[in-house]
C-alpha cells in the first residue's frame, strides 16, 4: 500500500513538516504513518515559500536527517502543484473565478490520487485559505475510500510566532520570532494531529464519474440530484434532451423515441411488454410500436421513411445504450432511477419515476 500525503498550503510551509512529524515521528502516536509521496497544491506565492524555506534553506532535508525513518519520502519541485488559470499560476486566490479554478483543481487532484485501490491518501486541511481547506475536505468526501483520512495540525501556541520552527527536533534548537527574539526550544514544542471524521459519498458516484474529468460543482450537482426526488423532463424537439433537474442527456432519434414513449406510457399508467427472445417476430405491443415510429419519423432526416420493428434485439439494445448514456451523464444512482426497467407495480417495462414528476415538453 502506497501512502500519499496531500496538503493545501498558503504562506506557511511549516504546515508540511509539522504534519509529517505528527504522522510519522510523534513518540506518542502508536500507529505511525510514513508518507511515500507528498503532494502540495498552492498559489505561486505559496510554492515560492516552500521552495525557499523547505528546499533551498534545507529544512526538509534537516528533518530527514533528524528522523531517518523519513529518508525515502519523495518530495521535491515535481510534487508542488500550482493553482492555474489559463495555464498561468495564480499568485493568490482573490476572486470567485479563482475559487472555482481552485475547487476544480482540488477535485481533480484528489480524484486522481484515489483512483488506485493500493494507495492510502491522507489529506491535511491545516494550511491555505479557509476555502482551500473546505474544498479539500469536501473533495475527499466525494472521492474518499475507507482507508483515506483527513486531519488538521495544531502546535504549542508560542511556537506559532516562530519564523524558523518547522517541527519538534530530537535535540535542542532555539527558535525566534520576526524580531529575532528567542521564543523557545523546538525540542520542547508539541504538535497535535486532529483527525476529522467525514462522510464518504464515493458510493453515490458510478465508475465513469469517478474517472472522468468533471468539475467540482458538476460532481456536487450530480450527488445533490441523486439525493432529491427525481424530477424528469423530456423535451421533444430537435435536441432530444432528457433532463433530471439541471443535468441533461442527449439521445439519438431511436433512443429518444423509445424513451419518450416510455415516459408517455408512465404518465398514462401503462408499460410495455418485453418482446420474447424465443418467438420469431415478437415485438412490443402494436399500438406502442406505432407511436414509437411516429416519434422516430419526427427526428429523422426529411424524406426518410422507415418503419422499425421493435423486437427483442432492438429493444434490448436501446435499453442498454440509454442506460450507458444516463450513467455517464447523471451518475449511477440517478441512472438507476430513470432508465427503462422492469416495473414491479404495473408489470411490464417502463419508467418508475412518479408520473406527476414527469414533464413532457415540446
Amino acid at each position: 500500500m502506497k501512502n500519499v500525503l496531500f496538503l493545501v498550503t498558503g504562506m506557511s510551509p511549516q504546515i508540511i513538516t509539522e504534519t509529517v512529524w505528527a504522522l510519522a515521528c510523534d513518540p506518542k502516536r502508536n500507529d505511525k504513518w510514513i508518507p511515500d509521496e507528498i503532494y502540495v497544491l498552492s498559489t505561486q506565492k505559496g510554492i515560492n515559500q516552500i521552495q525557499e524555506r523547505l528546499f533551498n534553506k534545507g529544512a526538509f532535508d534537516r528533518m530527514k536527517n533528524d528522523y531517518p525513518q523519513l529518508i525515502n519520502i519523495k518530495f521535491d519541485d515535481k510534487f508542488l502543484i500550482p493553482v492555474e488559470l489559463n495555464n498561468k499560476a495564480l499568485e493568490d486566490i482573490k476572486t470567485p473565478e479563482h475559487n472555482e479554478v481552485m475547487a476544480n483543481a482540488l477535485c481533480g487532484l484528489i480524484r486522481d490520487l484515489t483512483k488506485h485501490e493500493d494507495t492510502c491518501l491522507h489529506v491535511s486541511i491545516a494550511g491555505g485559505r479557509k476555502t482551500m481547506g473546505y474544498y479539500a475536505g469536501y473533495a475527499l468526501s466525494l472521492y474518499g475510500r475507507a482507508q483515506d483520512k483527513i486531519s488538521h495540525v495544531l502546535i504549542t501556541e508560542e511556537f506559532e510566532r516562530a519564523v524558523n520552527f518547522f517541527y519538534p527536533t530530537p535535540t535542542s534548537c532555539l527558535v525566534s520570532d520576526r524580531n529575532e527574539i528567542v521564543i523557545g526550544d523546538a525540542k520542547n514544542a508539541e504538535v497535535w494531529l486532529a483527525e476529522i471524521p467525514f462522510v464518504r459519498m464515493r458510493s453515490l458516484l458510478d465508475k465513469e464519474s469517478i474517472l472522468n474529468d468533471r468539475g467540482f460543482s458538476e460532481v456536487v450537482n450530480i450527488i445533490e440530484e441523486s439525493l432529491q426526488p427525481v424530477r424528469l423532463r423530456v423535451v421533444n424537439n430537435d435536441e432530444r434532451k432528457v433532463f433530471v433537474g439541471d443535468i441533461f442527456c442527449k439521445l439519438s432519434p431511436k433512443e429518444f423515441s423509445i424513451y419518450l414513449l416510455a415516459a408517455e406510457l408512465r404518465v398514462a399508467g401503462k408499460t410495455m411488454r418485453y418482446p420474447s427472445k424465443d418467438i420469431e417476430g415478437d415485438t412490443i405491443e402494436p399500438e406502442f410500436m406505432q407511436r414509437f415510429n411516429e416519434i422516430y419519423q419526427q427526428h429523422t432526416s426529411q424524406g426518410v421513411e422507415e418503419t422499425i420493428d421493435v423486437d427483442y434485439d432492438y429493444f434490448s439494445n436501446l435499453l442498454s445504450t440509454i442506460k450507458r448514456k444516463f450513467k455517464k451523464a447523471f451518475g449511477k444512482n440517478l441512472a438507476d432511477k430513470t432508465v427503462i426497467q422492469k416495473d414491479s407495480d404495473y408489470g411490464g417495462f417502463g419508467l418508475i419515476v412518479i408520473p406527476n414528476s414527469i414533464d413532457l415538453d415540446s
